[in-house]
């Protein structure tokens, strides 16, 4: 598939490969597929559970800004 193994004519370059090589890419795809098939089915074999709901708002109140002024020589 890949190479040609005997006499090729007498060039002593190698034949370029025009084919692509389906084999791996056919494994990884199987792999892909298997992966697949196994995790769907946990995620339908879930637990349902009933969070706590949080405050609907944010708070109203406004956060105290706190200014600091440093000079060059370092006062406060």
């Amino acid at each position: 598939m890949g190479m040609q193994i005997g006499g090729g004519g007498s060039s002593s370059e190698p034949e370029v490969m025009t084919e692509l090589n389906m084999t791996p890419l056919i494994d990884v795809m199987l792999v892909l597929i298997i992966m697949f098939i196994i995790t769907i089915p946990i995620q339908n074999h879930s637990i349902n559970l009933n969070l706590p709901t949080g405050p609907s708002s944010p708070p109203t109140t406004e956060p105290v800004v706190i200014n600091i002024d440093v000079d060059f020589d370092g006062t406060v």
